[in-house]
Order: C-alpha cells, then sequence, then structure tokens
C-alpha cells in the first residue's frame, strides 16, 4: 500500500504533460488496492468504466504505472531472517556496477537493490529461511574484488504507511 497523500504531481513545468486529477485519484486508489475492480475504481474516481478502464491503460502504457504486486507475507514461508547489507564498491567496481547489480537482482534471496549516495553504494535487502542463509549469500554474492566493503544489518520490523 503506498500513502495516498505521496500521490500528486510532483513534477516540475516541463514538456511533458501534467497528469489529470482524476488519473491522480486513480493511482491513489489503485495505491490502496491494486486488485479493484474496473467497475469499482471507474465509480470511485466518478468515471465510466470503459473510460476508466482507458486511462489505467494509458497509464501504464506511459509508464506510470508499472505493475501491480502481491504483498507477500514472507514469514509465511518460513522465511525469517532478513537482512540490509549497505555495499561499498571498490573504485574499479563502480565501473561494473551494473553488472553486480544484475547479478544481485537474480539471487532468489534479493528482495531490493538500492543505489544510493553517500558512504555506501548499494543497499541490498534480502530475506533467508536461517541465519546460515544470510552468511551463504554474502559469501556467494558479495566475496567479489569489486566489492571493497559490507556491512550487515538484521531487519527486526518493516514499517510502511
Amino acid at each position: 500500500m503506498v500513502n495516498s497523500e505521496l500521490i500528486v504531481d510532483h513534477r516540475a513545468e516541463s514538456n511533458n504533460a501534467h497528469l489529470a486529477e482524476v488519473d491522480l485519484a486513480i493511482l491513489r486508489e489503485l495505491g490502496s488496492d491494486a486488485r479493484i475492480s474496473n467497475k469499482d475504481l471507474a465509480g470511485r474516481v466518478g468515471l465510466a468504466p470503459s473510460t476508466c478502464s482507458g486511462r489505467v491503460s494509458a497509464l501504464r502504457s506511459r509508464g506510470i504505472i508499472k505493475g501491480f504486486h502481491a504483498d507477500i507475507d514472507f514469514e509465511a514461508l518460513g522465511l525469517h531472517v532478513f537482512g540490509m547489507i549497505a555495499v561499498r564498491m571498490s573504485p574499479v567496481g563502480r565501473s561494473k556496477m551494473t553488472n553486480v547489480i544484475a547479478g544481485l537482482l537474480r539471487a532468489p534471496e534479493t528482495l531490493d537493490v538500492f543505489q544510493v549516495s553517500g558512504e555506501r553504494d548499494l543497499l541490498v535487502h534480502i530475506a533467508t529461511a536461517h541465519p546460515t542463509g544470510l552468511n551463504a549469500f554474502i559469501d556467494e554474492h558479495l566475496s567479489d574484488p569489486m566489492i571493497a566493503h559490507t556491512q550487515t544489518s538484521l531487519v527486526f520490523g518493516h514499517h510502511r504507511p
């Protein structure tokens, strides 16, 4: 779920067309419940169902809606150890960061990879069943000469608006 107050048009004046208020309303509703039926969505935003469907399709084709996702309870699947791994690349590794990110994204334990500023270059969010899985992930995916340093933190809670 996305905080609906975040869904406003933040883009500065540019050549890009701004989003109509009805499109923002559609995004707010989908951010709250991506499984809402088109009929219910249309009713909530005050459009005919065919018009609403067309607007959702247009938002998808413009890349504003990237997809619809399930919110999975990983603990219900037996994944009880979550780690956030800060990664600092070596000077040579920074030129290969795209390859490192692609490799991390292929690992089944990886939930997210964030490219960040500051002392670290990446934050890698992973889930494993046991602490040994966390250690194995680090050994397998982060023991590379392109990586200068890692720092792992256990995640005790994940909170969303």
